[in-house]
């Protein structure tokens, strides 16, 4: 009943607009005080959620963000996508998922890659006749690829507190993220073909055209090659990668394409202090939520709940979807992330699902809130890009949340969908 009574108190701040920080610590400290806690337990746990050497690599991954949306390394990027699918009808609208995906491997921020990816193509896709809700709703799936393409900041989150292994984490992502980003291609083009978006197919596809571009855009692509290439082959931790990543991108933005000043460095570096510093308050502050439900037995409660309903593994995991989606949709992925995982391991580990599998599932259905009202961080940052609406975004995205949804429940059926890379890897 404690529990419940804290999880009303947190939602009806959160509602009353409160910031996450001060909804959490507020609902903690009524814990305290109503379950005879210590309240020094809530200044131990924030520095146990804040005391690990993988979430350093936080802050050089939104770095590597901001370096991208201002060193020219996004319009590169899609200059390239362009090249290889600006000859297929709706190909800008193709171009802004492909290029979602390509950001994947470089920044580790959904907001950062949704801004990077709308800030290039919204206004682009607006004179080529593509309606604006339409283009907005595409360039918003930019986000969700970006957290299931690593690198991924909620996955490393995720390993911080499900105690799962970054690297699998990372490579459990690239068969998901693939089949999502074809999937909304394949839908932009048929969309675009049926309701004639885009302007009529006069060029036609250019080796030379790619080649180019490709040349252009080498030093960008490659930094995923070091921030991902370096976890995998053991080179580096995920902290160092992100921080060469973020060193090597400067690089690549100041010295080579010159589009990035010196004078710029102290604002980005700012900008990027403090978004890591809100991701990081928010996650200190859950983790006091997360041991405050451990020591309250909800885990166990939760698993012996769903082990009641049934104990098929398919009908477990098509429930949890439901509830996942359901708390995608009201609860931001990193505070999920620190509250839920650690009720989801005694249910996985009872049932015999692998760990990572489940991981996979609740990253995916996380991604997909960010495409759904009332949180839907990226529909608010396309939708202001775009100068619309925010509902109007989130109508023209149902198809794209349906899609994604389809992806999840073939992820959900077969789990080699996700264990099959880390497997060939190890």
């Amino acid at each position: 009943m404690l529990m419940l009574s804290v999880l009303i108190l947190f939602i009806a701040l959160t509602l009353l607009g409160t910031p996450l920080f001060f909804s959490f610590g507020l609902a903690a400290t009524y814990a305290c005080l109503a379950g005879d806690i210590p309240l020094r337990i809530i200044a131990q746990q924030m520095m146990i959620g804040m005391d690990s050497f993988t979430l350093l690599s936080i802050p050089g991954f939104i770095l590597v963000g901001e370096i991208m949306c201002q060193g020219g390394i996004a319009r590169r990027a899609v200059e390239f996508a362009n090249s290889l699918m600006g000859h297929f009808k709706g190909g800008l609208s193709m171009v802004a998922v492909f290029t979602g995906m390509v950001m994947g491997g470089i920044s580790g921020s959904a907001v950062a890659d949704t801004a990077a990816v709308a800030s290039v193509l919204v206004k682009s896709m607006e004179k080529e006749n593509y309606p604006r809700d339409f283009s907005s709703a595409v360039v918003g799936t930019a986000g969700p690829l970006g957290n299931i393409i690593p690198p991924s900041i909620p996955m490393v989150v995720y390993s911080m507190v499900g105690g799962l292994s970054l690297l699998d984490l990372f490579l459990a992502g690239y068969i998901p993220g693939m089949m999502i980003g074809v999937s909304l291609m394949a839908f932009c083009h048929i969309t675009s073909k049926k309701k004639g978006y885009g302007p009529p197919i006069t060029n036609k596809f250019s080796g030379l055209k790619v080649w180019v571009t490709f040349k252009r855009s080498i030093l960008a692509i490659f930094t995923a090659v070091i921030i991902v290439g370096g976890i995998v082959s053991g080179m580096f931790t995920p902290t160092e990668s992100a921080m060469i990543g973020a060193v090597y991108s400067l690089a690549v933005a100041v010295v080579i394409y010159k589009e990035m000043c010196l004078n710029q460095l102290p604002k980005v570096l700012v900008d990027s202090a403090k978004t890591t510093a809100k991701l990081v308050i928010i996650i200190a502050s859950a983790t006091v939520f997360s041991y405050i439900s451990i020591n309250e037995g909800v885990p166990e409660l939760f698993r012996d709940f769903m082990m009641g309903i049934s104990r098929n593994k398919i009908v477990i995991l098509l429930i949890l979807n439901i509830i996942l989606l359901l708390a995608g949709c009201v609860i931001d992925i990193l505070v999920a992330t620190v509250i839920i995982v650690p009720v989801l391991i005694p249910l996985s580990e009872a049932m015999g699902i692998d760990q990572l599998h489940v991981a996979l599932i609740f990253v995916i259905n996380m991604s997909i809130g960010l495409l759904t009202p009332p949180v839907g961080y990226c529909l608010f940052v396309s939708s202001a890009i775009a100068g619309i609406p925010m509902e109007q975004t989130a109508k023209a995205s149902i198809p794209i949340v349906i899609i994604m949804v389809g992806i999840l429940l073939l992820v959900t059926i077969f789990p080699q969908l996700t264990l099959l890379v880390p497997m060939l890897v190890h």
